[in-house]
């Protein structure tokens, strides 16, 4: 993978949306940390998803405002930009595998736009920054987009701003990209990683009633960011935090863990990847630790069950999406029914950036039947983004765009909190949370 920064920060942008990314359990048995679960801090688990059904996305023909058919062949297509890194290493392409089967879905099941099929016009950044430029320019000088999509655009998103530069709107899942929270008529219908965060603070105060937070982090400076996120929102929540920080290649986190104050704290949160959440786990258990762990997704991962023996530590952790692997969620179960059917298996749309690939695609569905297939033109396209409030498939109810003054492409800044039950099953325990206020 990568060593460049922007590499560390989208995993844990990408982290905050992440399925669990194909884990299969392979043991029974309790993992190390498994105790410092969060589960009986408060009484707030629910056995079902209980959000309204207006909240979450199920009927897509209703979602896109269209009736249940093929798009005519005959027609002239609806053409829309799509850029993704991916072809080398640190790519995701479940993203535009995930956008294919979205695109497929509404030519097949959802009548097109307007009877117009729906097409796009795919260019991929593979390695370099500049990568970016050359997707700007291709979709730019394509008469036919009127818009564009972006997968994981978390390198060459500066180049592509500087072509692209508002003059055709921009939709995407979530902004990992580092320029792309004050990109011009740009729209994040996910958020990204500071405004996310916050909502770390809002769970450990409403829910578990939590004063002191031991946050626990690597020295890295994706994690850096990170966690600097979850203390500002744990601290405007009102809790006492002590933040410590370890060396990536540490193994032994006896020190850190009890250097931030795990022991005396009401909740634990661990904010780095693989060999550092089973370091945290295992320390935790050597500790005799028995206290609220508040993890981001990124724990979530094969190579953490494998280094705990077979599964994941049974902790609490805050995702900014609907796990696909929710089966207790209605839209999860949508999504899974209906990509489906055209083709995406199951183990891609586990995967992080697939779901969000298809939630973008079927957004624009959206905005461009409100346009009509005769009126598409970047104009109407963006003020029908400017004017979108949600709900999100597989996202939040309601978002606001241009919430924040600092990041005027931030639509959403929520998340919600799974217990990990163990062998692959998830518990959710809320509903979307924003940060503390």
């Amino acid at each position: 993978m990568p060593t460049h920064p922007r590499v560390r920060r989208l995993g844990l942008i990408a982290s905050l949306l992440a399925p669990v990314m194909g884990l299969t359990a392979c043991s029974g048995s309790q993992s190390p940390g498994s105790t410092s679960t969060g589960a009986g801090a408060a009484d707030s688990s629910a056995a079902a998803d209980t959000r309204p059904a207006a909240a979450r996305v199920t009927d897509y023909p209703s979602y896109v405002g269209s009736k249940a058919g093929k798009a005519d062949s005959g027609l002239s297509p609806i053409t829309l930009g799509w850029v993704n890194v991916e072809g080398g290493p640190g790519g995701s392409p479940e993203a535009t595998l995930g956008a294919k089967a979205a695109v497929r879905y509404v030519n097949e099941k959802l009548g097109g736009i307007g009877g117009h099929p729906l097409r796009l016009n795919v260019c991929t950044v593979v390695s370099a920054e500049e990568e970016g430029q050359k997707c700007g320019q291709q979709l730019l000088g394509d008469k036919a987009v009127s818009a564009i999509a972006l997968g994981n655009l978390y390198l060459g998103d500066a180049s592509f701003n500087s072509v692209v530069a508002g003059k055709k709107p921009v939709l995407v899942g979530v902004a990992t990209g580092p320029t792309l929270p004050t990109a011009k008529n740009t729209y994040s219908t996910f958020g990204d990683l500071p405004h996310i965060f916050g909502t770390w603070g809002t769970y450990s105060r409403d829910v578990l009633k939590a004063k002191t937070a031991a946050v626990i982090h690597t020295n890295t400076p994706g994690d850096k960011i990170a966690s600097s996120a979850a203390v500002k929102g744990l601290k405007a929540a009102g809790l006492t935090v002590k933040s410590v920080g370890f060396d990536a290649q540490a193994t032994d986190l006896i020190g850190p863990v009890t250097a931030a104050g795990a022991n005396s704290a009401d909740v634990i949160v661990p904010i780095t990847i693989g060999s550092g959440c089973v370091g945290v786990a295992k320390a935790l258990k050597q500790l005799g630790i028995d206290k609220p762990v508040v993890s981001t997704p990124l724990c979530m991962s094969p190579d953490v069950a494998k280094g705990l023996g077979g599964d994941l530590p049974t902790w609490t952790y805050g995702v900014a999406q609907t796990l696909p692997t929710d089966t207790s969620a209605a839209d999860s179960k949508a999504f899974l029914e209906a990509s489906g059917k055209v083709g995406l298996d199951k183990a891609t749309a586990s995967q992080v950036f697939a779901p969000l690939g298809w939630s973008t695609i079927l957004t624009y569905a959206k905005a461009l039947n409100a346009v009509g297939a005769d009126k598409i033109t970047p104009a109407a396209v963006s003020a029908q983004l400017k004017k979108f409030t949600g709900p999100v498939v597989m996202g939040a109810a309601e978002v606001k765009c241009a919430k924040y003054p600092d990041a005027p492409a931030v639509c959403n800044d929520q998340a919600r909190f799974y217990q990990y039950k163990g062998k692959g099953a998830f518990q959710p325990l809320t509903d979307w949370l924003r940060p503390p206020r």
